[in-house]
């Protein structure tokens, strides 16, 4: 009858699973919630689009829909959904005038990282969460305030205070925002006596953004023939489809703008994002071409599927071989068994636990892994082959582009950009913000913007994180009892600032504090995100049935296996990127004499060969 059923879950906890379970992902005896597809007792060799059934313990680990994890309770001043009050009862303190106070706009660049190495990091994040259902309505139109009876339900919107050093006030009142939706608003759902929001989004590193998060959406996707995407092609090149919301998704000042119909609707948030959905996609085609010449009986689903498989295979080697050790660590990461010498020689890891839950935690999702927005760039240089020389064709100001990537189609600029991506450094991870990020954040046509790191502060507060001492202790770092204890993990000049805002050590939070803790030996992050990082990625591998290193009846046999781990962001973009000839061996690292940019042909390639049949 149902598919936790067919797996042989027992009785008790199927019946738990239902009652905790979101209306997207299961259906009730009433048929409120849609169905959940049969799982076939798991012989299925190919993930499913919304990533149901990848656990046969629980088929909908992992699925759309569901409520991010929690590590610590949830702290709401209500105890139910309000945002949570300091111990004396007051309000926190203003989120934009934290943002003001404890983080800088001086831009600083990274002495080693490119900006794909940050950029790589939000396509990563997006592919792993999305908060539901947090756009469409506005709380704040045009930087006004609403009167609070005529505020639209789960609007929060973030004051911008009167004396704002930068934003003028009577432009800028306040910054909207739309609280996540909770399984509170689920009638077909126990919930838990608390607001736990949900992520529309599978939770696994399987390259929804380009291939979405359901049948459905997929299928609109596909072009039903030799296993290939929808693209079109303009000015020579291809391209994603047109998206039919681009008045509500993108902006479209001009005739040359354009928005893009991707697997994620944040694709077109900046050029640079644009940029690696759109690698991501045409390799998925170029994947797709070359297997249909080396098997020409497979027909159009085999050929998708399989593309599909080595796409995201290929993506999860470069996460974990390549991108990660580059924030976390390598012997961090070899510590905590993140990365595994056998991966090297050529075996497979084979650490898949049939009990683990890939579920992303709201830690995670929330405060942790948006510690990279302080990496972000606010000028975008494009460059031409004679990167050596550091030779730019012009600059681009990131604020003028958000949500129009048609600048990718404008000239050459794609392979321009992809270029600049690849040369020019990020943002050295610190506790600045570039002022594109802080006051110009999505300004459309406007003078000003949004504060990103405000944004976050607020999002941590609607989603009720646990406080940041709770995170220490849970991390295994000692509790705080008074200021002075966090000199050990924040500057003292930080931690008497702090002090100022907040009534006691208790209050302080999550997404505040441990953006300012210092850097983990080897990391950039401190302790406590680092921690956060650790518990999720260990989750996200181990809770992944079809994750590319862990062989088994439907994983790669060796061969294949050791073709996927020569993957590199490098050859990605050259493979991709129409007049990109050259690159360098490692594109996260900057371009110098022990990383000099060669020929493309001379990158490692991943051959498909084994594939053959």
């Amino acid at each position: 009858m149902y598919a936790i059923v067919r797996h042989r879950v027992e009785w008790k906890r199927f019946l738990v699973c239902l009652m905790l379970l979101p209306c997207a992902a299961i259906r009730t005896v009433l048929g409120v919630c849609p169905v959940v597809a049969s799982c076939d007792e798991g012989h299925t060799p190919y993930r499913t689009m919304d990533g149901s059934c990848n656990s046969l313990y629980n088929p909908l680990y992992g699925t759309p829909y569901r409520p991010y994890r929690r590590l610590l309770p949830a702290q709401y001043g209500d105890g139910v959904s309000e945002p949570a009050r300091m111990a004396s009862g007051r309000p926190m303190p203003n989120a934009r005038q934290l943002s003001v106070a404890l983080f800088g706009e001086t831009e600083a660049q990274d002495r080693r990282s490119t900006i794909i190495n940050m950029q790589f990091g939000q396509l990563v994040a997006h592919d792993m969460s999305f908060t539901a259902d947090v756009f469409g309505v506005k709380c704040c139109p045009n930087g006004k305030r609403i009167p609070p009876d005529l505020l639209p339900p789960r609007c929060m919107p973030l004051e911008v205070p009167s004396d704002d050093p930068v934003l003028p006030v009577d432009d800028i009142q306040c910054m909207s925002m739309l609280r996540t939706k909770t399984t509170l608003e689920y009638p077909c759902v126990t919930n838990y006596g608390t607001a736990e929001q949900l992520s529309s989004v599978t939770a696994f590193l399987d390259l929804s953004i380009v291939y979405g998060n359901g049948m459905e959406q997929t299928a609109s996707l596909r072009q039903h023939r030799g296993g290939l995407m929808m693209v079109e092609h303009r000015h020579g090149q291809d391209w994603p489809p047109h998206n039919p919301n681009a008045s509500r998704l993108c902006q479209m000042r001009e005739e040359s703008d354009v928005c893009y119909l991707t697997g994620d609707l944040r694709s077109n948030q900046s050029p640079h994002l644009a940029i690696l959905q759109i690698a991501h996609l045409l390799e998925h085609n170029r994947l797709a071409s070359e297997l249909s010449k080396l098997n020409p009986c497979w027909d159009d689903e085999r050929l998708f599927q399989e593309a599909r498989r080595i796409n995201i295979g290929k993506y999860q080697s470069i996460v974990y071989n390549d991108w990660l050790p580059i924030y976390m660590g390598r012997e961090n990461m070899l510590q905590h068994g993140l990365l595994h010498s056998v991966a090297g020689a050529g075996g497979f890891v084979r650490d898949y636990n049939l009990m683990e839950d890939p579920t992303v935690s709201n830690a995670f999702g929330t405060a942790a892994f948006r510690y990279f927005h302080n990496m972000i760039v606010g000028q975008l240089d494009l460059y031409n082959d004679s990167r050596e020389h550091r030779v730019r064709n012009g600059t681009i100001r990131l604020s003028d582009w958000l949500r129009r990537p048609g600048v990718l189609e404008e000239r050459n600029n794609r392979e321009l950009l992809t270029r600049g991506m690849t040369t020019q450094p990020h943002d050295s991870a610190n506790d600045q913000l570039t002022p594109e990020a802080k006051h110009f954040l999505f300004r459309n046509a406007n003078q000003y913007g949004a504060d990103l790191k405000a944004i976050d502060i607020h999002r941590a507060r609607d989603h009720g994180l646990a406080s940041y001492n709770g995170y220490r202790e849970w991390c295994g770092l000692e509790r705080a009892n008074r200021w002075e204890d966090l000199y050990a993990s924040i500057p003292r000049a930080t931690v008497e600032q702090l002090a100022r805002w907040y009534d006691t050590v208790d209050d302080v939070e999550l997404a505040v504090a441990g953006a300012l803790e210092t850097h983990h030996p080897g990391a950039t992050v401190g302790p406590t995100f680092l921690c956060i990082l650790f518990e999720q990625f260990r989750r996200t591998r181990t809770g992944d049935r079809f994750f590319f290193e862990n062989g088994g009846e439907y994983g790669f046999d060796a061969n294949q296996l050791r073709e996927v781990r020569k993957a590199t962001i490098a050859r990605l973009l050259c493979d991709n990127t129409e007049g990109l000839a050259r690159m360098q061996h490692n594109a996260f690292f900057l371009p110098d004499e022990q990383n000099p940019p060669v020929p493309c042909t001379e990158l490692p390639e991943v051959r498909l060969e084994p594939w053959r049949e």
